[in-house]
């Protein structure tokens, strides 16, 4: 008699399961009723795909046969959360999170691990496709073929963009194939580069410095008071802008807390002297620690940075403190009423620098009409990416704001204050800018780092922070060197 093969066992399992004929928890159990889900699945084509409009995207959750064939009953209950689903499909955690079933444990197709692992890495990419597709506009001259599609490959498919080729003139064109295909190779994807190029290996200045912001929402929306389109015009008017509405009045009216004791708050900055008697009653946030806001300071540091060198153009512009909405019309606030809100008409701010203010080109695909770019561009003047620019540098001239351990170049340049100084103070501080460091004025007396601008305490303990964390590790790298002298220690 000719053996079953396990194909053939498949099957006639699923078609056993189908009409019932199974139903447990053991480990054999849990992998027939994944494969009976998951056959389900199939036939009612709960299968998550990229949304045509805003409106149907992907919200992370799954109908209850999805669930229990990519995570089982587990993840079928946990649907009732606000939760994504992914993160309770089988495999998609630490150890704990694989199906107990033995059968087809290590697969990569089939099984209730594969079946989980795969699940919710396609999920992850079909989000990823989705917030692209509806908010993600990219303004360095890419968003045409995203929209049209390049030789006949249609545009979220597209892995390689001619606007995100290094130029002619660039010190790195060569290295990365020149006028042929290029990719980043060598030591251009061994090690981080000063102005973040070759981060994508085959669009080597993708998220550089000086590439150019993208946006959130279409082009023809973003600056909705220049009503580029008849849509536009109708959902917004005349009632959205900058300064529409005026950002001093929400704020003033949402924020500001009434004091019972105002004379001894005297708008939070307390009595003279710092006298003990003054109060301000505020609301405790107990479980946010004020390091958080130095973090976020921090790390917008190492993302984005309209400003060059720490300026903006020589013009001013005004801040708001200009008009309020009485019974829904906007109307212009009296010196008195500014006096009551708290708010300061004389405020100014330094205008941004705008990189492209032309009208912009636009295309039509499907019938609609669409812009190359938003009306108004500006620059990032730092890496876009996670790569710690704050600290190593982002050009030539920050680059040379950072100083490194002449005993040991590797290291950042840190130094001990005080003699019998404890465990932490013995691994030294940042130095101060010296006379010649490339800084602006104001920067002078600041611990020497390549980011200085927007300086304050919280910003210069992790700046420290984070020195010291370089250090110990190329400490570790230096011992994992002597330990293996023919590996590779990364240094």
């Amino acid at each position: 008699m000719r053996q079953i093969g396990k194909w053939s066992r498949l099957v006639i399992v699923t078609g056993l399961c189908a009409l019932g004929a199974c139903a447990g928890h053991s480990p054999f159990d849990i992998f027939v009723d994944s494969t009976k889900d998951c056959a389900e699945m199939l036939l009612q084509r709960d299968i998550q795909t990229v949304a045509k409009t805003r409106e149907q995207r992907f919200l992370g959750k799954v109908p209850g046969t999805t669930a229990r064939c990519l995570g089982g009953k587990h993840a079928e209950k946990l649907r009732e959360g606000p939760w994504l689903d992914w993160p309770n499909y089988w495999a998609a955690g630490d150890a704990t999170s694989l199906a107990p079933a033995r059968l087809l444990a290590n697969s990569k197709v089939i099984g209730p691990n594969a079946h989980g692992i795969n699940g919710a890495l396609y999920e992850l990419e079909v989000q990823r496709i989705e917030l692209i597709k509806f908010n993600l506009f990219d303004n360095n001259k890419t968003y045409e073929a995203y929209v049209t599609g390049r030789d006949g490959e249609a545009g979220p498919v597209l892995n390689t963009w001619p606007e995100m080729r290094l130029l002619q003139g660039h010190p790195d064109f060569k290295s990365v194939g020149g006028d042929q295909t290029q990719v980043c190779r060598g030591e251009l994807i061994r090690f981080r580069t000063l102005t973040g190029t070759c981060n994508d290996i085959r669009n080597p200045l993708m998220g550089s410095t000086h590439q150019l912001f993208a946006r959130n929402v279409e082009f023809d929306t973003t600056f909705p008071d220049l009503g580029l389109n008849e849509l536009t015009k109708n959902r917004h008017g005349d009632r959205l802008g900058l300064l529409k509405p005026d950002p001093q009045t929400i704020s003033r009216r949402l924020f500001t807390r009434t004091q019972s004791q105002p004379d001894r708050c005297r708008d939070g900055y307390g009595l003279p002297g710092g006298a003990k008697e003054a109060a301000c009653e505020y609301k405790k946030a107990p479980f946010f620690n004020v390091l958080a806001a130095f973090w976020i300071q921090f790390m917008t540091h190492d993302w984005f940075s309209h400003l060059v060198e720490g300026h903006n153009r020589p013009e001013w512009m005004a801040v708001g403190c200009a008009a309020q909405l009485v019974k829904n019309i906007e109307q212009p606030l009296t010196g008195e009423d500014a006096k009551k809100l708290g708010c300061r008409p004389d405020d100014k701010i330094d205008a941004a620098y705008i990189a492209e203010g032309t009208e912009p080109r636009s295309f039509r695909q499907g019938g609609k009409t669409y812009l190359t770019r938003a009306p108004k561009t500006t620059a990032n003047h730092v890496t876009a990416w996670w790569d710690a620019s704050q600290l190593y540098g982002y050009d030539e001239r920050s680059g040379k704001r950072v100083k490194h351990d002449p005993k040991n170049p590797a290291k950042l340049l840190l130094t001990p204050l005080r003699e019998g100084a404890g465990a932490g103070d013995k691994l030294g501080y940042l130095p101060v800018f010296e006379p010649g460091d490339p800084i602006n004025p104001e920067w002078s007396g600041q611990e020497a780092t390549a980011f200085p601008d927007n300086w304050s305490i919280g910003t210069s303990f992790y700046h420290n922070v984070f020195a010291r964390e370089h250090n110990a590790f190329v400490d570790q790298f230096r011992k994992q060197a002597a330990h293996r002298p023919d590996g590779d220690s990364g240094l």
